[in-house]
Formats: C-alpha cells, structure tokens, sequence
C-alpha cells in the first residue's frame, strides 16, 4: 500500500514537473518571439530612419549645392556689371560731357537738325530751341551768322538754368522738346555698348 501510495505520488510530481517544463517552455518561446519580434521592429525602425536621414541628408546636398550655384551665379553676374559700370563710367560718360561741353559740336548739331527739320525749305521754320543760360554768349553769336538766317524769323531761341548741357528742340507751338542732352546721349551710348561689352569682356552672348 505504502509503494502504491509513493508510486501515485511520484506519478503525480512528475506530471506537475513536466507540465511547469511546457508552461515554462511555451512562456520561453513565447517570450522569445516577442522579443524577435521587438528587434525586428527595432531594425525595421532604424531602417527607415537611416533612410529618412540619407534622404533628408541628400535634400540638404541638394540645397545647398544649389544656393551656392545661385549665389556663384549672382556674384559673377553682379562682378561683371561693376565692371562694365566701372568702365561705363571712366569712359563713356567723361567722353559724353566733354563732347557736350564743345559749344562749336553743339553748333553743329543744332545746325545739322534745322536744316533737315524743313528740309524743302518753302515755308518758314517754326521750332523753338532751348539752350544752356552758361553758354548763352557763345551760342548767341552763333545765331547771329547763317543759322540766323536759315531761321528766319520763325525761330524761337531760349535760354535756361535748367538745362546743364547739350539743349531741347521742337516745333514752336507743337507743346514738346526733343532732348539732346548729355545725359540722354550718355543713356543711349550705354544701352548700346553694354551687351557688347559684356560680350567682349566675358565672351558670352549678349545677355
């Protein structure tokens, strides 16, 4: 009875033991697979954010490659016109002024425009002219030969503070001038030599 009593016991230990050995097991495996599962995750996670840093990482490349072509670009473009004002300035315009400072080229540009502003010349020319107050001696003696004459006595001539250099011309009762002024002819000279020089200084196309 006594071994009978110990066998069951046995028995039943053993069973207890076995069955803790597959709880114990299925909770082991159980807890490894979520723990793979985790560091699949975990990997899956670092994965992407490597690859949304490499992303953001050539984005930035990107950006930066292109704000320097940009400002590589503005820089060139802004060192050029400096130059081509540079020389715009020490060359063109003193040239401009001093021409326009010549009475005696003035002259003749005035005289050059009367004779072909009526150029049939069977009426009397009606234009008025507007001329520097500093040069108003030089110019009126001019007026006084064959100009004066050519004239007649339609011509209305004038002087002004205002005007510094070159003069104005038009018809005496059309309500505008013509400008000839230094300045005009300076903004005329260097709308025509600017692409050129750009062109010749950087050998590009005209821009």
């Amino acid at each position: 009875m006594q071994t009978k009593l110990q066998e069951l016991t046995e028995k039943i230990y053993q069973e207890g033991v076995n069955k803790a050995k597959d709880e114990a097991e299925k909770l082991k495996a159980a807890a490894q697979k979520e723990a793979d599962d985790l560091v699949s995750d975990a990997k899956k996670q670092a994965e992407g954010i490597m690859k949304d840093a490499e992303k953001q990482a050539e984005e930035l490349k990107n950006n930066a490659m292109n704000e320097l072509q940009l400002s590589a670009r503005q820089l060139i473009s802004d060192t050029r016109q400096k130059v081509v004002n540079l020389i715009e300035t020490k060359v063109v315009e003193p040239e401009v002024k001093a021409t326009f400072k010549d009475v005696e080229f003035t002259q003749k540009v005035i005289h050059t425009l009367v004779e072909n502003w009526n150029p049939k010349g069977d009426e009397r020319v009606e234009i008025s002219v507007l001329l520097p107050k500093e040069k108003q001696k030089e110019f009126e003696a001019f007026f006084k030969g064959k100009t004066a004459e050519m004239l007649g006595k339609g011509a209305e001539i004038s002087f002004s503070d205002k005007i510094k250099g070159g003069f104005k011309i038009g018809p005496k009762k059309g309500g505008y001038l013509i400008s000839f002024s230094d300045e005009d002819f300076d903004n005329l000279f260097r709308g025509y030599l600017r692409p050129r020089l750009i062109e010749m200084l950087f050998d590009i196309e005209k821009e």
